[in-house]
């Protein structure tokens, strides 16, 4: 009987590709599934260093930037990663960016080659961009004839790689200004994967289903990167869809499934429209992050599939920061967002930047080993967020005994004549209200209040609710201050690629059009 290789700890690592390449002592390990498609560690590892091996004969060079667009496939991981070996630096592009937010990023990134498959090409001409033999389809490697690789290289790796080189390069979706590169290194990117595989307790008995778009960090790192770090299983989707995962859950068994809100109601949705049944019994965890999760729809995941969905709290430039620690068998209090990350440090701070008592809310300042490098080639922003090792999350939170509670964002909040308000806690009480499918809740500018609470609704398919019904629900549960004074009915919310909703474009449209039913 073959002896399986030992064990070993990401954090026994400072080289992403030294971390695989430990993995793949147990070479017949599967590391990625992919429709019938099943790659193990030995060959994940072969197929990455040939990569990039051809990379440098294009040539693309240490610290060079590689920027790719497109969709979930096993050629995305294999690029990805053989872009690090390569020492160079890879950018995913959301698939959902509009042309001039492509352009924008591409001007910005210098990138000295574009992996894009032919179908998505037309973004980029419609960007404006031509960049001729520099792009190339995400499947290019395949054809070894094109890319011959010397002899003598065969089996080698050549390359100079640094722990802290760059090595990922992550635009935010610009939601409050213009998108940010988020840049990460090994260091950061082991480190990351380290905490949230401890708390997880993720080993390479689970398998981790990934119908995340590997564009986002979400997907590319805490759900596929992670998986492999641990010498665990990608379960790899071409894209979420309800009924796809459902079932590649029912028939694959995979452990973890890892997803935004969205995702989650969406499935719920289903189930409820068509009266299905699937079995989810595989997993021992189903996660969420990326935007709020209200507490009904939670309950309604546990009541149809029996499965807690775990919520954690993480950002681009620091990921995880709290979060459930599977170490603790003890039950979060409701509301909590869990413990505070493996080695990361948290100061919660009042508007004087002094410490506040437990239980008491303020701003969030973090330091962890996984703390972003900087934000790529934009110092004053970098020194704006990050002082003194300490970077200001912009986000509210409260501490009570170990754990922590995410309160709302600091940019997030509606000041109406003084006082303060919280969308997220507003938005909460609106999805209790069972017409309700999803809401969100911005200011608008008031010259006499500085700026008034409005929501923007989506009812649920067959209800039907007024304005003052909602007013109604929330007077319930909210001072008057933090009622929304109007409501506007949309078919849907708008949804960026990494599943948060824009209240940019809501608070545009609100503030251009005034459209609302307006309840005194």
């Amino acid at each position: 009987m073959k002896e399986l290789a030992k064990p070993v700890l990401p954090s026994q690592y400072d080289d992403i590709i030294r971390l695989i390449h430990a993995r793949a002592a147990d070479p017949d390990r599967i590391a990625l599934v992919f429709g019938d498609e099943a790659i193990t560690y030995g060959q994940l590892v072969e197929r990455i260093r040939r990569v990039a091996l051809q990379l440098a004969q294009l040539p693309v060079r240490r610290g060079d930037r590689v920027v790719m667009l497109a969709a979930n496939s096993p050629a995305y991981l294999i690029n990805y990663l053989a872009v690090v070996q390569a020492g160079a630096v890879f950018i995913p592009v959301h698939l959902d960016l509009a042309p001039p937010e492509i352009r924008y990023i591409v001007d910005h990134a210098e990138p000295a080659l574009v992996v894009c498959p032919p179908d998505l090409r037309d973004k980029l001409l419609a960007a404006g961009l031509d960049l001729g033999p520099r792009i190339l389809a995400p499947d290019w490697f395949e054809d070894a004839s094109a890319h011959p690789m010397p002899a003598e290289r065969a089996g080698a790796d050549p390359f100079v790689r640094e722990p802290d080189d760059d090595v990922l390069i992550c635009y935010t979706s610009g939601t409050t200004s213009s998108p940010k590169g988020v840049v990460a290194s090994h260091r950061v990117e082991i480190a990351s994967a380290s905490a949230f595989g401890t708390m997880w307790k993720v080993s390479r008995e689970d398998t981790l289903t990934v119908a995340l778009p590997l564009s986002s960090l979400f997907g590319l790192h805490t759900a596929a990167f992670q998986a492999l770090a641990h010498g665990a299983t990608v379960l790899l989707l071409p894209r979420f869809n309800p009924v796809l995962v459902l079932e590649a859950i029912t028939a694959r068994r995979p452990t973890v499934f890892l997803g935004v809100p969205t995702m989650y109601a969406m499935m719920i949705e289903h189930v409820r429209q068509t009266g299905k049944r699937y079995d989810l019994s595989s997993l021992r965890l189903a996660v969420a992050s990326g935007a709020a999760l209200p507490g009904t729809l939670k309950a309604s995941f546990q009541e149809l599939f029996g499965i807690e969905i775990q919520e954690y709290y993480a950002l681009s430039e620091v990921r995880p920061v709290f979060s459930p620690d599977l170490r603790n068998a003890a039950p979060l209090p409701v509301g909590s967002s869990g413990y505070l990350a493996p080695h990361t440090e948290a100061r919660i701070v009042d508007d004087q930047g002094q410490p506040v008592p437990d239980g008491s809310v303020g701003a969030l300042l973090l330091r962890a080993p996984s703390l972003m490098k900087s934000y790529f080639r934009d110092p004053q922003r970098t020194a704006a967020a990050v002082k003194d090792g300490w970077f200001d999350t912009g986000d509210l939170v409260r501490k009570e005994g170990d754990f922590y509670f995410l309160v709302g964002r600091t940019r997030d909040q509606i000041i109406c004549g003084g006082s303060k308000v919280s969308s997220a806690e507003v938005e909460d009480v609106l999805l209790k209200q069972p017409s309700v499918l999803a809401a969100a809740v911005v200011g608008v500018p008031d010259e006499k209040y500085g700026q008034l609470v409005r929501a923007v609704v989506v009812r649920r398919e067959g209800f039907e609710v007024t304005p003052e019904e909602l007013s109604s629900h929330c007077a319930r549960y909210l001072a008057p201050y933090k009622v929304p004074r109007g409501f506007t009915f949309v078919a849907q919310l708008p949804i960026g690629p990494t599943g948060k909703i824009l209240k940019r474009e809501l608070e545009a449209m609100l503030t251009v059009s005034g459209s609302a039913a307006f309840v005194n």
